[in-house]
């Protein structure tokens, strides 16, 4: 690999932490790109008490067209429909659109960006039933609801290469807009505002590569109605991966440590500090075996643990693994097929769970 495409994998890499697109990591943009992730998503939460079964569909997709070298705009949206039980949420995702400037041979990037309010916001008790279920972050879903307010979001981040080490750095900061979220409710919510920082370096050593990097965001109080209501604790994400590539076969490792500072309740009663999400650690493991220049054979590995809050006595696990394909039809066009089944138990009311996805990625360069 050489160093100029080094220099931009990591910046775009980098800048992804910083961003709020759905989709994989950001590569330069030189052609017009239509990426479309289909996933179905379904899980079964069982207890002495309740049996509770819970399922997504979702398509986020991703427009990418260059304007000239520098320059490159993206959109991105998605149809959802989720269930639980006889409720049921669904309609189209907030649209988010971005603009995306490299600078100085591509060592430096700069973004402005919008999520335009498209989807429902203002719920009712049965979506809102939904919502909360879809809220599990170990279940995986990709919406817990489907639009907020008018969001703006800037970044910048910049890389360089020394030798077969590419450092780089980033900030980023999102200013999140105000909404109603109950239906016939004279409702509004402000989410506060996120800032971040991130870090990091790429370690080239052939057949390996070694990727580090730091990410710590920070919350403004959210706001009910005015009122001055939450504020979440601080977010520090270190993610470490190993991909080793050989002539037919690669593996790939990565872990994601997540630790959640305390939280202030700040109403009813003002200043309730307390630890309101659990740390989480992911693991992920993939073994892929070329078995002709097109086509490719991939095993799936992934674990979850999230610990106990300050709140609640809800730690969970789960273990999944399946299998999959990838076709690769030119250069830079793809189609990836996966599979994954779930086990898993959770302390919150002794319930075991189970799950499956279904997951078709397909990636066309025009």
């Amino acid at each position: 690999m050489s160093r100029f495409f080094m220099i931009i994998f990591f910046v775009l890499f980098i800048f992804e932490n910083l961003s709020y697109s759905e989709s994989e990591i950001q590569r330069k943009v030189f052609s017009p790109s239509f990426s479309s992730l289909v996933e179905y998503r379904s899980w079964e939460k069982s207890s002495e008490d309740s049996n509770i079964k819970v399922s997504q569909f979702s398509s986020p997709s991703i427009i990418k067209v260059p304007i000239s070298r520098n320059l490159a705009l993206d959109f991105t949206g998605s149809f959802v429909l989720s269930k639980a039980e006889n409720n049921e949420l669904s309609g189209l995702s907030d649209i988010k659109a971005r603009a995306v400037f490299m600078l100085f041979n591509d060592s430096v990037m700069l973004s402005a960006g919008a999520s335009i309010p498209n989807g429902k916001s203002n719920m009712d008790m049965e979506e809102v039933v939904v919502s909360e279920l879809l809220s599990n972050k170990v279940m995986g879903f990709r919406y817990n609801k489907l639009g907020e307010g008018l969001d703006f979001n800037i970044a910048g981040g910049f890389a360089q290469a020394f030798g077969p080490l590419t450092f780089g750095a980033g900030a980023g900061y999102l200013i999140k807009g105000e909404y109603e979220y109950i239906e016939d409710k004279d409702m509004k919510y402000k989410p506060g505002d996120q800032a971040n920082v991130t870090g990091g370096f790429d370690l080239l050593l052939e057949p390996i590569l070694l990727r580090s990097d730091v990410t710590y965001t920070t919350y403004q109080i959210d706001k009910n109605s005015g009122l001055d209501f939450f504020k979440e604790g601080s977010k520090l994400s270190i993610a470490e991966s190993i991909l080793i590539t050989m002539d037919k076969l690669s593996i790939t490792f990565s872990g994601k440590y997540i630790s959640h500072g305390k939280s202030k309740i700040l109403y009813p009663e003002p200043d309730i500090v307390k630890k309101t999400l659990g740390n989480e650690l992911d693991l992920i493991g993939m073994i892929s075996y070329k078995l002709i220049n097109a086509i490719s054979l991939n095993l799936l590995t992934e674990s979850v643990l999230i610990s106990d809050s300050d709140i609640k006595d809800d730690s969970t696990s789960i273990l999944g693994f399946g299998g999959g394909f990838s076709i690769k039809f030119t250069k830079r066009s793809s189609l990836d097929v996966s599979g994954k089944y779930y086990i898993g138990s959770s302390n919150r009311d002794d319930s075991d769970l189970k799950g499956f996805s279904t997951a078709t990625y397909l990636r066309l360069v025009f």
